[in-house]
């Protein structure tokens, strides 16, 4: 509704503006037609003393009206920049509020009866695409087990991995390498009553964690309610 009244303001004064304009030239017409008919040799005298006016008139009235529109956006700016929320106090709100909730999130699931050995990388890399860069990996219980980024994926199959290699295959290539994807390895699960700074601490805590999965009450065995990742934790609390 604000920034509809501000938009349609801009408007009326725009108008106002070529209305004052469109007048002013309209009455310097005039009055040069009627000056000349009625005394053309005293057409210069009287210019000198009525244009100043004419300019002094539009110059105030437009002044006034483009100075109140600056005066009005800089004071919303003030008014956006006071209620900003700053990282200190964004720290103190729940990861429930700022999480990406599951019913969004775009997992690749173990389903039941069957394990890592059962899947090709090929069909993880295929949900990869867009903004999709990390893919959660859970079980058929909607419980937490992995977390792979895509670079990870390329990163291995670069170094003459296969797609056709089970996810079971990659992980243990990538385990004899010191690199886990796991529980407090890849990711670490917080309660949903966890505030953003406790989640962020307890993230940097846990060696080359990048990601905060949310549960209930913050198991690895719960399903998961949510998830936030070190980019958007990065963005909320500015670091």
């Amino acid at each position: 509704m604000a920034e509809s009244n501000i938009t349609s303001n801009g408007k009326n004064r725009t108008r106002l503006a070529y209305i004052i304009l469109g007048a002013s030239i309209a009455a310097i017409t005039i009055l040069a037609i009627f000056t000349i008919k009625q005394d053309p040799t005293d057409a210069k005298n009287i210019f000198t003393m009525v244009l100043p006016m004419f300019a002094s008139w539009v110059g105030t009235i437009l002044a006034f009206y483009y100075g109140r529109e600056n005066f009005e956006s800089a004071n919303q700016e003030v008014r956006r920049m006071v209620q900003q929320i700053t990282p200190e106090q964004r720290a103190k709100e729940l990861v429930s509020k700022h999480m990406r909730p599951f019913s969004t999130m775009i997992c690749f699931e173990i389903s039941k009866g069957k394990g890592e050995a059962d899947f090709k990388l090929s069909e993880l890399r295929a949900k990869f695409g867009g903004n999709v860069s990390r893919l959660p990996i859970i079980d058929a219980d909607k419980k937490p087990k992995y977390i792979i980024h895509e670079s990870s994926l390329n990163g291995y199959i670069s170094a003459g991995g296969k797609d056709t290699d089970t996810l079971k295959a990659f992980l243990n290539a990538q385990k004899a390498k010191g690199i886990e994807y796991g529980f407090n390895k890849g990711f670490i699960v917080v309660p949903e009553q966890s505030t953003l700074g406790d989640a962020k601490r307890k993230m940097d805590e846990t060696p080359h964690c990048q990601d905060i999965f949310v549960t209930k009450e913050g198991s690895e065995k719960e399903p998961l309610s949510g998830w936030i990742s070190d980019r958007r934790m990065g963005k909320l609390l500015e670091v």
